[in-house]
């Protein structure tokens, strides 16, 4: 933990009210434009609300179950149980004018480091994983940063937005941009919460460099690989990832103290024409990835019925082909022998008006009534006549 008195902060990290970057309301906005046309297309669609609650309920089972899992697994902090990091929580909330700290749990995460933000049913949970309160200290400067950026997220209510503005978050571009914002923000509560940018990059630090090595690295060199390293996977990486990359978070951390604002070099420009291919979306935390997988579903739901409606107007169709078929073949018995065909079989086979039995896609039969003396009598056992089959396929095709 270091000792050094704690550099200014600039004007900008002077109130927690003032902590988000400006892009983030920018693509927030539209976010919520792209949201808003998706859920009411959703709506419109056929079964597509109907679909929309069902996965929507089972998002709240899954949500549910990962909390219940914190809560029974991992160790709840209190006065009792890890008081020291207790104490660092309670004053980090204060500082971010949280009246009401959510319940903090740490848990084993075999040699993980990291931390995370979770709500469900009303209550909010951070949680911080074993190994990185070894790496960084219960009562560290370093912790507060942690622990600020995950109360950014709670402040911020990020969570709730995972969940109505899912359409936008998994656009291409826009979705991984607007994520991308949110830890950008998270990490300014972070160094305001630490009130020590110094404190704020060694964190990352050890969260890029591992617990034994993370202290020692030089913050101003790990920063240099976001201008040095570039090209266009790592265009690419950057536009695609929900979160900035570790380089980049020390980069903007820097230019909190100093002032000045850190230099942004220039991506490759195929990296956006792939990137626009790459849903957003963090599908790695469990949650995100129960996000990822309703949205998929949800866009599923709206379009099964109409792959359903087309299969059935096609085998609604070659069935109507079929049976015009044999239509003709009884017309042209009808006109050779002067009298009707008594069955199917007289029209079909080798030597015969159709030299094979056309096939139904639904495993119909096609069957010629006793006594029949028009071609409009011959019948699919399970399509119908023709005008029936005619009818249907109007109706799948919403003809009139």
């Amino acid at each position: 933990m270091s000792t050094a008195t704690p550099p200014s902060l600039p004007t900008s990290l002077t109130s927690p009210s003032k902590l988000s970057v400006p892009k983030e309301e920018t693509y927030f906005v539209l976010a919520l434009l792209v949201s808003i046309a998706a859920w009411l297309a959703l709506a419109l669609s056929i079964f597509g609300l109907l679909y929309a609650l069902i996965f929507a309920f089972f998002l709240w089972i899954g949500n549910g179950l990962l909390c219940a899992y914190l809560r029974a697994e991992a160790v709840r902090v209190s006065e009792q149980q890890l008081p020291q990091l207790y104490a660092t929580y309670l004053e980090v909330c204060a500082k971010l004018n949280l009246t009401t700290p959510p319940a903090l749990y740490v848990l084993q995460s075999g040699g993980v480091l990291n931390a995370f933000a979770a709500r469900h049913a009303g209550r909010s949970f951070v949680v911080v994983y074993s190994d990185f309160l070894d790496a960084l200290g219960a009562d560290s400067t370093e912790m507060k940063f942690i622990l600020g950026h995950e109360i950014g997220h709670l402040r911020s209510r990020h969570i709730l937005k995972q969940m109505l503005l899912a359409p936008g978050l998994i656009t291409p571009l826009l979705g991984p941009a607007y994520r991308r914002s949110w830890e950008t923000s998270c990490d300014r509560h972070g160094a305001y919460a630490a009130q020590d940018i110094e404190a704020s990059t060694r964190a990352m630090l050890v969260l890029s460099g591992g617990k034994g090595h993370g202290r020692q690295l030089q913050a101003e060199a790990f920063a240099s690989q976001h201008v040095d390293e570039r090209g266009f996977f790592v265009s690419l990486h950057e536009l695609s990832s929900t979160y900035p990359t570790l380089s980049r978070r020390v980069t903007d951390l820097l230019a909190l103290k100093t002032g000045i604002p850190a230099r942004r070099p220039a991506r490759n420009p195929f990296a956006y024409l792939f990137a626009t291919f790459v849903p957003g979306g963090n599908t790695g935390a469990p949650a995100n990835a129960l996000i990822f997988i309703v949205i998929i579903g949800l866009l599923a739901a709206m379009a099964i019925p109409a792959f359903q409606k087309v299969r059935e107007a096609s085998q609604l169709k070659v069935c109507l082909n079929n049976e015009r078929m044999l239509s003709a073949a009884f017309d042209q018995a009808l006109l050779e022998n002067g009298k009707p065909p008594t069955t199917i079989a007289e029209l079909v086979g080798p030597g015969k008006y159709v030299r094979q039995m056309p096939v139904c896609l639904n495993g119909g039969t096609y069957e010629l009534p006793a006594g029949a003396t028009s071609s409009d009598e011959i019948a699919c056992t399970v399509h119908g006549t023709k005008e029936d089959i005619q009818h249907k396929f109007n109706a799948a095709t919403g003809r009139h």
